[in-house]
């Protein structure tokens, strides 16, 4: 529950944002925000720091992307071997939690000027993987967030047997009415870099096992010196341990390759990430 709401909910309430509307945030949200920002946590040891950004769009640098924000929180995390799955996971919380607020997000991976917010987040031994618009989302929405949302296909998704897989990934999972078929939906339909969903997942002996499917022609993954694909696996993660803990769905996180792929799928890009038991 985040602001006495269902995860669930707020999962599927959640939306991508680009145009703002210039009432500014009332204080007691942004102070809410500071305080969840400073204690949120992530499963995989990644060193994530997130603080609220201050500044106009216009001056900060999103490329016309993002209209009338005001006010933005960004991230920076510590090279480690799941930094870019912990960041993903800790900054999809804030995601949600604004969105229990009542305040609009949408996250930038690669829209936005760098030097422009690490003049204000002042990375050390870190650097920025995304950051992201907060506010009040307007009533009109803006020629290029049409644009942008048609070309990414925002809001359509990969079937369930197309991403969830039975054993092996030639099979594909059959959903049912359990608590397992929801927390996966819950991963179906959460955002992804350029709305390509690379998460695959195959449930075999109990275990929940999370391969990402890289692309490695994606320029999201070679432009800024980071394969930004496994930001969504952190992600999906953290959609599916919120919403295993309110379902009561025992388990938690590990690194432990079950090696169910074939040496032709980890040509494709498939990688195995971690699993939950």
């Amino acid at each position: 529950m985040m602001e006495g709401q269902s995860v669930l909910d707020l999962i599927r309430r959640r939306t991508s944002v680009r145009t703002y509307d210039p009432r500014p945030v009332e204080p007691e949200k942004l102070d809410k925000l500071k305080a969840f920002m400073s204690a949120v946590e992530n499963p995989f040891g990644a060193a994530v720091r997130l603080e609220l950004v201050e500044g106009a769009s216009g001056r900060l640098g999103t490329y016309g992307f993002i209209r009338g924000a005001k006010t933005f929180f960004g991230g920076c995390v510590k090279k480690s071997g799941m930094d870019l799955e912990g960041f993903g996971y800790a900054f999809e919380q804030v995601v949600l939690y604004a969105t229990a607020l009542g305040l609009g997000t949408c996250w930038l991976g690669g829209t936005f000027k760098r030097s422009a917010f690490a003049e204000r987040l002042r990375p050390v031994d870190e650097y920025l993987p995304a950051v992201s618009p907060v506010g009040y989302a307007s009533d009109k929405k803006s020629l290029t967030e049409k644009v942008v949302a048609a070309g990414a296909g925002a809001r359509m998704r990969k079937r369930f047997g197309e991403v969830f897989f039975d054993g092996a990934p030639d099979k594909p999972l059959v959903p049912d009415n359990g608590a397992l078929t929801t927390c996966l939906e819950m991963v179906r339909i959460g955002p992804s870099a350029s709305n390509k969903q690379p998460w695959r997942v195959i449930v075999k002996d109990g275990a929940i096992h999370f391969y990402a499917l890289i692309d490695r022609r994606y320029a999201g993954n070679t432009m800024y010196g980071f394969t930004m694909q496994r930001i969504d696996m952190g992600i999906a993660a953290c959609h599916f341990e919120l919403s295993a803990r309110e379902l009561g769905l025992p388990g938690g996180f590990v690194v432990d390759d079950p090696h169910l792929i074939s040496d032709e799928q980890a040509a494709e890009g498939w990688r195995y990430c971690f699993s939950w038991r």
